[in-house]
């Protein structure tokens, strides 16, 4: 198969499981993608940012600011606005927000602002590599890309901006054109900062490296004016939400715990320490390395062979620099979730260093790409939000949601709610492996073979829970899958009377969990009450039901 063809599959394997995987699970909070929800929903039907309206939907706001007696999204705002028109587009078929119809909406809104985007990401690795199927296959299904782009966060979004950016500063013909393609540059790098903060390293970095481009004056100025209509729209946010032009919504956090980060270090940046380090790049709970050992090619190659290569010095200065701050992080491993999300921006230019170090398959490549498509995808295939306290990710959380039947809701589910829904998403994973590794038939089936077997080690591995962890997972069951008094049954069979009580406290969240959030879909009928949505009214205008039921 030529590689252009096997590319193009690749990218459709990609969409297909990202559009096939609806992972908006019930009842579930969740705090980084209901806040936007809310944001855009209030924005549209009510005229406002302000998330406190969603209260008797998704329960009190979480991932908040506040200021005055008003809460909104602690988030940077660009996915908010980038799904106001995706929103606007689902609103005349699914009417008002109820908990019957939110997913749907998150999910549409989530389509247009993340996977597209995601997919964008991989159409750009293809170009850039001239259609590299074994570079589009590690970034596309061997990184949390995977697993984030069927997520509403915004980390996919801002790679495939700030990599856009990149090509056409650095690695796009010098004509014709130049200054416009600097001006696009800045346009698509100003967007990536109002959607994830952290960008601004890199454009930084970006602009700076442009000041050793030819005609760097004039290129320089392109790039700086094409990002100051976002720079301006950004301000303007901050003045009319929190009052001045440089407070952002992290700096007027609601949770305290949060607010207290603000303190530590500059914009949250301390000195990295070796337990950051390790947390983001080689521990099983959330090290990138771990999760995708397939980078390991690309972190060797980043290191630049001559002085005259802007893109490559580029590359290795943000990836180091990204490292190095979300190290010294007083949050590195990103809080409930897989491998170290914080990482997401730097994937497309490790990948994008392999090729051009001329990595490709072979028997140690295909083998460590197999290795990473599994740990990747097994994930997405559950709940993927794993609570960072959990050390074994694929052993301690997600073999067992799966062994208990908690299979991500999916479009198969409407057929079966099962784990049999996720046999199309599997068989993806391994086309897409047997694409990328594309060699002689022989020598890429045994590295496949050798890979796929040393992550189900991982995955099948015998670990001893802690009595936290078996309560989180019980917890989760019976909140978010099927309530079936799991917290009670561990309650009962354990003689130590301090982890019954703390059993027994856990098990009094179940209802009130179960009475908010997207409703029971795809595991069967409510076992508790769900919240009343706010309706429309006979004038149009939107009202409080009351209290909840």
């Amino acid at each position: 198969m030529p590689s252009s063809r096997r590319t193009r599959v690749a990218l459709l394997l990609y969409a297909f499981c990202s559009l096939y995987l609806l992972p908006v699970f019930p009842h579930f909070l969740s705090a980084n993608e209901l806040t936007r929800w809310a944001a855009v929903a209030g924005l549209v039907d009510r005229g406002s940012l302000d998330v406190a309206w969603a209260t008797p939907l998704i329960g009190p706001p979480m991932d908040v600011a506040r200021h005055g007696a008003h809460l909104y999204s602690n988030k940077a705002p660009g996915l908010t606005f980038l799904s106001v028109p995706a929103y606007l587009v689902a609103r005349p078929f699914l009417g008002p927000p109820t908990t019957g119809n939110l997913r749907w909406s998150l999910t549409v809104m989530r389509i247009a602002t993340v996977t597209l985007p995601g997919l964008l990401l991989g159409l750009l690795m293809a170009r850039s590599t001239r259609d590299d199927s074994f570079a589009v296959v590690s970034l596309l299904f061997a990184t949390p890309v995977f697993v984030f782009g069927t997520l509403y966060f915004s980390h996919v979004t801002a790679a495939a901006l700030l990599y856009g950016a990149y090509l056409l500063a650095l690695r796009a013909p010098a004509e014709p054109h130049p200054l416009g393609r600097a001006a696009l540059a800045g346009f698509l790098a100003g967007l990536a900062v109002v959607t994830e903060y952290p960008a601004a390293l890199g454009v930084v970095i970006l602009g700076a490296v442009l000041l050793f481009r030819p005609d760097r004056g004039r290129r320089l100025a392109a790039y700086v004016v094409g990002g100051v209509p976002w720079a301006v729209a950004l301000a303007l946010y901050n003045r009319a939400l929190f009052g001045s032009f440089v407070s952002i919504s992290t700096a007027n956090e609601a949770a305290a715990n949060l607010a207290a980060q603000n303190a530590h270090g500059i914009f949250r940046v301390a000195w990295p320490t070796w337990l950051g380090l390790s947390t983001i790049l080689t521990s099983p709970s959330r090290g990138l390395l771990f999760f995708s050992p397939v980078l390991v090619l690309g972190i060797v190659a980043l290191v630049p062979r001559s002085r005259r290569a802007p893109d490559a010095w580029f590359r290795f200065l943000f990836v180091l620099l990204l490292v190095v701050a979300m190290a010294g992080y007083p949050m590195p491993s990103g809080g409930w979730g897989v491998s170290a999300r914080y990482l997401i921006l730097a994937l497309p230019f490790i990948v994008e260093a392999a090729h051009d170090r001329g990595i490709v398959p072979g028997f140690l490549s295909t083998s460590l790409l197999a290795f990473s498509v599994v740990l990747c995808v097994v994930p997405a295939l559950t709940f993927p939000l794993a609570p960072d306290f959990f050390r074994f990710v694929h052993a301690g959380f997600s073999r067992p949601l799966l062994t208990a039947g908690f299979a991500t809701p999916n479009l198969g589910s409407f057929v079966t709610p099962g784990l049999v829904s996720l046999l199309p998403v599997m068989l993806a994973a391994g086309v897409a492996l047997a694409i990328g590794g594309a060699g002689s038939p022989r020598r890429t089936i045994a590295a496949a073979v050798v890979g796929v077997a040393l992550a189900a080690g991982v995955v099948f591995a015998p670990v001893q829970d802690t009595p936290m962890e078996r309560a989180t997972r019980a917890l989760f069951l019976d909140s978010y899958f099927r309530p079936e008094d799991r917290l009670g049954a561990l309650a009962r069979a354990t003689s130590d009377p301090a982890e019954r009580a703390q059993l027994e406290e856990l098990r009094t969240l179940v209802p009130a969990t179960r009475c908010v959030g997207p409703d029971d879909w795809p595991y069967g009928a409510a076992a508790m009450p769900v919240a009343r949505p706010w309706n429309d009214g006979p004038d149009g205008r939107w009202r409080d039901p009351g209290p909840l039921p």
